[in-house]
């Protein structure tokens, strides 16, 4: 069995997160519950670190480039927001390749979604991705 840290490690990489940390942590041997904790714990601490990482790697984009504004200022527009949340949830929540917690909390960012209901949608889907991983892993999991 590999070290515990390696899961955490691989679900701490943008792209490979839970959705394939958590099968090869159960595949090494770990329970699954064990591996959906961990990896989510870490998924989790995601959400907020890429929210601050984009709030100070755009706005000098913004002031650089009129087209990144001008696609700030469109994608943001009030009669859009209305359904932003729930589409948030889902495309976070399906644990597809690049619909994880850094592409899901950068699209937030762009959307000008970013207060605690932003977190906690992020983190619902993010909790839910990772169990229906976990589930999928571990019930298949005596297979191999």
């Amino acid at each position: 069995m590999p070290p515990l840290w390696l899961p955490l490690l691989l679900s701490a990489v943008p792209l490979f997160e839970g959705r394939y940390a958590i099968p090869l942590a159960i595949l090494w041997g770990l329970p699954a519950p064990l591996a959906y904790l961990l990896c989510t714990c870490v998924n989790l601490a995601v959400i907020p670190a890429v929210l601050l990482g984009m709030g100070t790697v755009v706005p000098p984009l913004r002031r650089r480039w009129r087209w990144v504004g001008t696609l700030f200022r469109l994608m943001t527009r009030r009669r859009l927001r209305r359904r932003h949340f729930a589409a948030l949830f889902t495309f976070v929540a399906l644990p597809l390749p690049g619909t994880g917690a850094y592409t899901g909390t950068a699209l937030a960012f762009l959307l000008g979604m970013r207060d605690g209901r932003t977190v906690a949608t992020l983190a619902l889907g993010v909790i839910t991705a990772n169990a229906l991983t976990a589930l999928t892993a571990g019930g298949l999991s005596w297979l191999l």
